[in-house]
């Protein structure tokens, strides 16, 4: 999320930094983001697990200077590291 929040970086710069810590499908789908358009500026704190019933797919609840925003990661298996699948800013914004 902290590489995320991150609308001040060129285009480039931010997709760089954020490509990475995503899965494929979710490369797919932010990769077209302009990151000017993003809502949040910061993460203003440590995030929360709000769901981990399942061993392959976590739900974290992340504040930001915007509210909280939900971000689901992913693995493969026990020892592929977390990526984002998805990235949910607080409801009422965009």
């Amino acid at each position: 999320m902290a590489a995320f929040a991150r609308p001040d970086l060129p285009p480039t710069e931010w997709w760089a930094a954020l490509s990475p810590l995503l899965t494929f499908q979710a490369q797919q789908d932010y990769q077209y983001v302009e990151p000017a358009n993003i809502p949040a500026h910061a993460v203003t704190g440590a995030g929360s697990i709000v769901d981990d019933s399942s061993t392959y797919a976590v739900t974290v609840a992340v504040p930001t200077d915007i509210g909280e925003y939900t971000v689901i990661l992913t693995r493969r298996d026990g020892a592929s590291p977390w990526l984002a699948a998805r990235l949910t800013p607080p409801e009422g914004t965009h």
